[in-house]
């Protein structure tokens, strides 16, 4: 944090401290805010990325009988703000249900984000070629008396043929999850564009919010070592000219672990795609964090991306996006805001490729019994099940002994101990990683980012964050370095093994 951001930043604590919250709340065109000021009860505004869906809910009091119940589809419009700073407009909704009850008489409404229209639910029949991606999104806005606004770098895809037996929104959904991408509409524009790079469908760059400990009221932060462990993604496809099921992987050339999809997609080109949008899911989904702010700040967004001080060094050390923001206003007058939040990371293009059926060279193999390995410190234990004549060594390091016994047991029942074959799965033998990289920035900006490395750098392990400085940087890989060294050992040990049957 700069000496000047530091000084904005208390000199907006001092202003915010004797500050109040403020709202305002239009239905239909017609201000009630001094209407339901001494009966609020609740005010709580849900903002998601995509077309998952905003969300208003208010709590009122109506002690006296005197509150009108809105009308099913009566337009709400929300400001959010602070008497210092001013209002925020949060959105419009459409009320889609009222609940009232008592004693004491409440009047609960909820109304989700006014954009998304009935047309776009509506089922359709149709087919497209040789589109681009860009063309098929405009068509779609047109279709809905929307404006449209895609991305640069993905307008230009092209479709070779997709069928649409779905709503239009459904289709933009799985359009969006095929390239990794947000579909949503904000204030008559249909925008689609990558997701998590935290920037404006103009390319800039959102701006990055740093939050000091001293701003929270509480967190909650999770990592799961499953999604770091996942390096590839296989996805299968059909090809006429073939008539035959293919599949493609996309990931890194160790594949340590490899999750597959199930679909069979309608062509190499989007099983590849929907391949590695999965895997970036993965990355990101690794470690989460949920933060409340104890004051709320009305002008956050999702896919801006943040920076936390002073809570762990684990969250510290990289960059956060968020994905989900609630603001929460209630009758004490307390204003708070939640945030949910995964990890950014570098684009995925520039830590993957692509290699296909890798999977040849086991179908003539004959396996007797099963060997996984766990981590004690920097070496691998194995532990054993079944005939070791000609064991298949399962290439994933557990934490845990009780984990890997886990395994060792459900990968021994898949077993066939007549054909020597696994009935549920398949995995490939992993190339060692020999050193580790990761990037870093300087100062609050997300670019340009450096890289920074530790050990042989003939195949290293790529550490998908971005880190908040080289210092950062430096320490999350040597916190890796013995788990690398560890696998290493499993490998070593497993090809010894091998090579002296």
């Amino acid at each position: 944090m700069t000496l000047i951001s530091a000084i904005n930043s208390v000199v907006d604590d001092v202003l915010q401290a004797s500050s109040v919250p403020i709202y305002k709340l239009v239905v239909d065109g017609v201000d009630i805010s001094s209407k339901v000021n001494n009966r609020l009860g609740q005010m709580r505004i849900e903002n998601k990325r995509g077309f998952e869906v905003d969300t208003l809910d208010l709590t009122l009091s109506d002690h006296d009988g005197l509150l009108e119940i809105p009308s099913k589809g009566a337009v709400i419009q929300a400001w959010l703000g602070w008497q210092h700073s001013g209002l925020v407009y949060k959105g419009s909704y459409i009320v889609k249900e009222v609940e009232h009850g008592g004693a004491p008489d409440t009047l609960r409404i909820r109304a989700t984000s006014a954009d998304m229209k009935k047309s776009l639910k509506q089922k359709k029949e149709r087919s497209f070629d040789n589109i681009a991606l860009g063309d098929l999104i405009r068509k779609i806005a047109i279709e809905h008396d929307l404006n449209d606004q895609v991305s640069e770098e993905l307008a230009n895809h092209k479709i070779i043929h997709i069928d649409q037996n779905e709503s239009d929104a459904n289709l933009l959904t799985r359009l969006a999850d095929e390239h990794d991408a947000i579909a949503t509409i904000k204030n008559g524009m249909l925008l689609f564009m990558p997701k998590g790079k935290s920037q404006t469908i103009s390319g800039q760059e959102l701006p990055t919010f740093v939050l000091t400990r001293s701003k929270g009221d509480e967190h909650r932060y999770s990592f799961s070592d499953g999604g770091e462990e996942v390096t590839a993604i296989r996805a299968f496809y059909y090809d006429d000219k073939l008539a035959k099921k293919l599949e493609v992987i996309v990931g890194d050339q160790s594949n340590q672990n490899i999750k597959e999809l199930r679909h069979i997609h309608r062509d190499k080109q989007t099983a590849t795609l929907a391949a590695r949008a999965k895997l970036n899911h993965f990355k990101r989904t690794a470690e989460t964090l949920s933060y409340k702010l104890a004051r709320g700040i009305p002008d956050l967004v999702p896919e801006q991306t943040f920076l936390f001080i002073g809570i762990k060094e684990q969250i510290d050390e990289i960059y956060w996006l968020g994905t989900t923001i609630t603001d929460t206003l209630d009758s004490s007058g307390g204003y708070t805001t939640d945030l949910q939040l995964e990890v950014f990371f570098p684009d995925a293009d520039d830590v993957s490729e692509l290699f296909e059926d890798q999977f040849v060279s086991e179908k003539d193999k004959k396996w007797t019994g099963v060997v996984v390995y766990y981590q004690e410190g920097d070496k691998a234990v194995k532990l054993t099940k079944g005939d070791q004549s000609n064991p298949k060594h399962f290439s994933y390091l557990y934490l845990t002994k009780a984990g890997a016994q886990q395994r060792l047991d459900r990968e021994y029942a898949l077993l066939d101990l007549e054909t020597g074959k696994f009935t549920a799965h398949n995995e490939l033998d992993q190339k060692a990683y020999t050193g580790l990289k990761t990037q870093y920035t300087i100062g609050q900006n997300k670019s340009p980012r450096y890289w920074v490395t530790l050990g042989d750098q003939t195949n290293p392990k790529v550490i998908d964050r971005v880190f908040q400085s080289k210092v950062a940087a430096e320490k999350r890989l040597k916190r890796e370095l013995p788990r690398l060294n560890a696998k290493k050992d499993m490998l070593n040990k497993s090809k010894q093994i091998k090579s002296y049957k």
